[in-house]
């Protein structure tokens, strides 16, 4: 129950957002009543940092993959990209914005840890292997810049939505590559 738990939450969370979630969907749908949830878990925020702990998990195993394989660092980036628009059909402005100001803060910097870790680095390291990048720009900088390109594509309409963040992070390139 407990990983069928997570499946529900991690649906519910990633749709809504973690303030519209109640544990009493996350019930509902499975079935079962609040405190069977609260056999497995102490509270809503708990639920919330173990779908995420999980889910980072995996970006992080997908991100490193397609960072490793033979394609050329465009290639890469924008594969890591389309993997987040497909894993993530959600706003990370949203995600974002409940782990600042809406979870306690304990748990707010456990997740923010794991969205460096498992997020943020492997497109770090990619542009720290890269000869591409200028000089002058900081890895570290040019992926939050790309990070906010990539989250105003993730929840976009889906027509179009793979060519959009494919033409958005080509002009993003051309803006930093040598």
């Amino acid at each position: 129950m407990y990983e069928e738990i997570l499946d529900v939450a991690e649906e519910l969370f990633m749709k809504q957002g973690y303030n519209d979630t109640s544990t009493r969907q996350i019930a509902n749908i499975l079935g079962i009543t609040q405190p069977n949830i609260y056999y497995h878990f102490k509270n809503k925020e708990t639920i919330y940092y173990q779908v995420m702990q999980r889910l980072s998990h995996e970006v992080r195993k997908n991100l490193i993959g397609i960072g490793i394989s033979e394609n050329s660092f465009e290639e890469k980036i924008v594969a890591m990209a389309f993997y987040l628009q497909a894993r993530h059909p959600f706003s990370l402005f949203m995600m974002m914005h409940d782990i600042q100001h809406i979870l306690q803060p304990e748990t707010s910097k456990k997740l923010f840890v794991l969205w460096e870790h498992s997020y943020k680095q492997p497109f770090i390291d990619l542009f720290q292997q890269s000869s591409k990048l200028r000089s002058t720009v900081e890895a570290d900088f040019a992926v939050r810049q790309l990070f906010i390109l990539i989250s105003a594509y993730l929840d976009s309409p889906i027509e179009n939505r793979k060519e959009n963040l494919q033409a958005a992070i080509q002009l993003f390139f051309y803006g930093i590559l040598k």
